[in-house]
C-alpha cells in the first residue's frame, strides 16, 4: 500500500484528504508545521508527500528545498497543494522543484487519479 505525508496546517483540511486518501487505498499520515513534515519524512518511507505553502514556522518552498536536498527525500514526489492561481503555483513549483501541484478544492476521483499519477511517476 502506497503511503502518503500530508504537511498541512489545517486539521479540517487533513481530516478531509485523509479520508478521500484511505478510501482510494492509500495509507495517510498528516501533521500540521513544516517541521513535523521534515521530521516525518526524514524518518518515514513515504510514496509521496503532499505539502501546503503555507505553514507555520517553515513554509512549504522551504520543506520542499529541505527535502530535495537530502539523500533519503530526494526522489519523493512532493505535490503542493493551495487555492492559489493555477499560473502562480505553476511558477513557485518549479521554481523549488516540486513535481506539482493540485488546486483547491478537490475532485474526488479526479484527486485520485493524479495522485497514483504522481506516484507512477517516481516508481
Amino acid at each position: 500500500m502506497d503511503k502518503i505525508l500530508i504537511i498541512q496546517d489545517s486539521p479540517s483540511v487533513n481530516a478531509m484528504l485523509t479520508l478521500r486518501l484511505e478510501s482510494g487505498g492509500f495509507s495517510v499520515e498528516a501533521v500540521e508545521t513544516g517541521e513535523e513534515g521534515l521530521e516525518k519524512a526524514k524518518a518515514g518511507h513515504y510514496q509521496l508527500i503532499l505539502l501546503d505553502f503555507n505553514l507555520p514556522g517553515i513554509n512549504g518552498n522551504e520543506v520542499c528545498r529541505i527535502l530535495r536536498g537530502e539523500e533519503k527525500t530526494s526522489n519523493i514526489p512532493i505535490v503542493f497543494m493551495s487555492a492559489k492561481d493555477a499560473d502562480e503555483l505553476s511558477k513557485i513549483t518549479r521554481d523549488v522543484g516540486a513535481d506539482g501541484y493540485i488546486t483547491l478544492p478537490f475532485e474526488g476521483k479526479e484527486f485520485i487519479e493524479k495522485i497514483t499519477g504522481y506516484i507512477k511517476s517516481r516508481k
